[in-house]
């Protein structure tokens, strides 16, 4: 006779295969299938997805768990039970006395007693696992057993139907299940951009506490990403910096409570300066007139563009480096640059798209290296580094190629907003906290034939009525 238990998880394991195979996205589908399997067992359930280190499990869909709980922190895949590193289902029948259990007090004051973890397996590699959390001790039956692992080869075939893939490298797991709500549209921007960059995120991922009044937790901090690439939060503010003097004393805690967290707050001319960059936000749709400040004379950049190729000169001398220019500010940096090298040297360029803010943009190399850089020296040569963002993707890009080895130079390498943190081999000048123009550097397609660098005249009342007009 069938069972009730049977016919629950029958019924469940229909739907998911109605959603696998329906039009939905993946995100839906997916959804669907942890709902149903949490209500099946009556208990909680997660998607837990590695990061593109494969050292990290993000819970990327949950169901029936305490928001608290899932934002106790970034599970570690080799500390935190075991089933995707083995390959196999694991049982904890008793958190409060298995060391498997990374985060075992937030689990206690969640409830939660038993749990059960099975891996998601796409060619034969992990992907992440499906973890159901009950709040009895589970005595689980094969039954049981073979209902979650039949959800997570679910999971697997979904995945494989939304994101038709000839390698398992090729699966972005936590770019394609991260749709959230964003409480500031500044967030959404900011989440656009790493998409742009095909950088995984994760929103709000950890509350960090800060305060205790006895055992309840009385003030927290949660950052807004978590970016599992680089193990580095940021925190976003639209307020100036003057106004964020809370903000600033919770991460200067943060950072002496936990000093092994990287962290980094984006204020507000950051932000409205990245935007920018992306032809979005305020900045983006004021036009300056004339120059405020001169920060580099013609001489200035004339004399320091002959120490750096003297340098590089020694430092490459008997070898055959190749230049490569990130189009298209670099053009006046580079051609001064390579007439003062006194080695022998190859030239090529890499041209990237920009984002626009409209959909789902991804980072689009339009023209690549001609040249093969396998075995050879290369030089990526830059106008100006600021966030690294841009820099950071164009690297890993060009790591993939084997060169013997890569260096980087900087005309001029603004450190104070740095996002990503980046070894700048030949450094120009070190560069203020302002927007400027000239040398090749442009606004809105202005100023590149200057032949200095200079701080354009940008009124901040023009800010101000830009920054509260709607956005074209």
């Amino acid at each position: 006779m069938v069972s009730s238990k049977e016919r629950t998880y029958a019924k469940t394991v229909r739907r998911a295969i109605t959603a696998v195979i329906s039009e939905i996205n993946l995100y839906d589908t997916l959804a669907v299938i942890v709902r149903g399997t949490a209500r099946s067992m009556k208990a909680g359930a997660s998607l837990v997805l590695l990061d593109a280190s494969g050292k990290q499990l993000v819970h990327s869909i949950t169901w029936g768990l305490p928001r608290y709980y899932i934002q106790k922190g970034i599970p570690d895949a080799h500390r935190s039970l075991s089933e995707v590193i083995d390959g196999e289902t694991v049982i904890i029948e008793n958190v409060s006395q298995d060391s498997r259990v990374q985060y075992r007090r937030m689990a206690i004051n969640a409830g939660i007693v038993s749990i059960i973890g099975t891996p998601i397996m796409i060619d034969g590699l992990p992907i992440g696992s499906i973890r159901v959390y009950t709040k009895q001790t589970c005595n689980c039956s094969k039954q049981d057993i073979g209902f979650i692992k039949m959800i997570a080869s679910l999971i697997a075939i979904a995945f494989k139907v939304h994101l038709p893939i000839k390698e398992k490298s090729q699966i972005k797991t936590l770019k394609h299940v991260q749709p959230v709500t964003f409480a500031h549209p500044s967030e959404k921007d900011f989440a656009r951009i790493l998409d742009f960059y095909n950088m995984e995120w994760v929103y709000e991922p950890r509350s960090f506490p800060l305060k205790w009044d006895g055992d309840r937790v009385t003030e927290m901090f949660t950052p807004d990403f978590y970016l599992p690439g680089l193990d580095l939060y940021v925190e976003l503010t639209t307020l100036k910096q003057s106004l964020v003097t809370n903000k600033n004393r919770k991460l200067r805690k943060l950072k002496e409570m936990y000093p092994d967290i990287n962290i980094n707050l984006l204020y507000k001319n950051d932000y409205n300066h990245l935007l920018a960059k992306y032809g979005v936000g305020p900045l983006s749709q004021t036009r300056a007139r004339g120059i405020k400040q001169i920060l580099y004379s013609a001489d200035d950049i004339k004399n320091r563009v002959i120490e750096l190729a003297k340098k590089i000169s020694k430092d490459y001398k008997d070898r055959r480096p190749i230049l490569v220019g990130i189009q298209r500010g670099f053009i006046c940096f580079m051609a001064d640059l390579m007439r003062q090298i006194t080695v022998p040297l190859d030239l090529d360029f890499i041209a990237i798209s920009y984002y626009t803010g409209d959909g789902d943009s991804v980072v689009k190399i339009t023209k690549d290296m001609d040249l093969n850089i396998a075995g050879r020296d290369v030089i990526v040569v830059e106008d100006i580094v600021d966030t690294g963002i841009t820099l950071n993707y164009i690297l890993n890009h060009l790591k993939a190629r084997k060169p013997t080895s890569l260096a980087v130079c900087a005309l001029l390498n603004r450190q104070i907003r740095r996002i990503v943190n980046l070894s700048i081999n030949y450094s120009g000048f070190e560069l203020p906290d302002e927007f400027v123009v000239g040398y090749g550097l442009d606004y809105k397609e202005e100023y590149r034939n200057l032949p200095f660098i200079a701080i354009p005249n940008i009124k901040k009342s023009q800010l101000k009525e830009n920054a509260q007009s709607p956005r074209s």
